[in-house]
């Protein structure tokens, strides 16, 4: 489907957001400008399904976070004209966050055209048939590839839609390492306020 078509229709983003970085910051802008998006729902994990053995800082203070990247997303882009929203849905939910029930909690309100867009990076692709209850979010899902690297061959079965991503390097592994420049400003503060990740102790 052309981009063109999906003018201001809903995307999902999900994400451990540990911490939330400035390559999250700038994947919104690209969503909007690039996707087409008109309301972007953002939806942190409790646990993610791949990534159990990490110990990634209290759900709340992520959702907290993610509040912060948007309001410096609103001040560093501030013609875009997308809607924001961060879902508590999967730390109500609680347990491991599997992407698949997710979809089936926003289908209903999400659809488009039968099918729920969700925003991926082209490292996914690769593993995508994997993912758990696979045969279900092949025929519920729309995969909005942003993209670094070009087409990359999709063997999944899934409908993915590659869009041609700038590159922004920015890690959250890195930031959780000491590198606090990779942060928007109000997530910088608060990680700093909050001695978060031992940053700022």
């Amino acid at each position: 489907m052309p981009i063109t078509e999906m003018k201001s229709r809903i995307a999902l983003l999900g994400g451990t957001f540990n911490p939330v970085h400035m390559g999250h910051v700038h994947l919104f802008h690209e969503a909007y400008e690039k996707g087409g998006i008109g309301h972007l729902i953002v939806i942190p994990a409790f646990i993610s399904n791949f990534k159990r053995g990490t110990h990634p800082v209290s759900f709340e203070e992520r959702v907290r976070m993610l509040g912060l990247a948007v309001e410096d997303y609103r001040a560093l882009y501030p013609d875009d004209a997308m809607e924001i929203s961060v879902s508590l849905f999967e730390g109500e939910k609680g347990g491991i966050s599997y992407t698949s029930d997710t979809i089936r909690a926003f289908y209903d309100s999400a659809a488009d055209n039968g099918k729920v867009n969700f925003i991926i990076g082209d490292d996914i692709i690769p593993t995508l048939g994997h993912w758990h209850d696979f045969d279900y979010l092949r025929t519920h899902v729309r995969f909005l590839c942003f993209t670094r690297l070009g087409r990359i061959e999709n063997t999944s079965g899934a409908e993915v839609v590659f869009i041609e991503s700038s590159i922004y390097h920015a890690s959250s592994s890195e930031v959780r390492a000491g590198d606090t420049s990779m942060l928007s400003p109000r997530v910088r503060k608060y990680v700093y306020e909050n001695k978060l990740y031992g940053i700022g102790e």
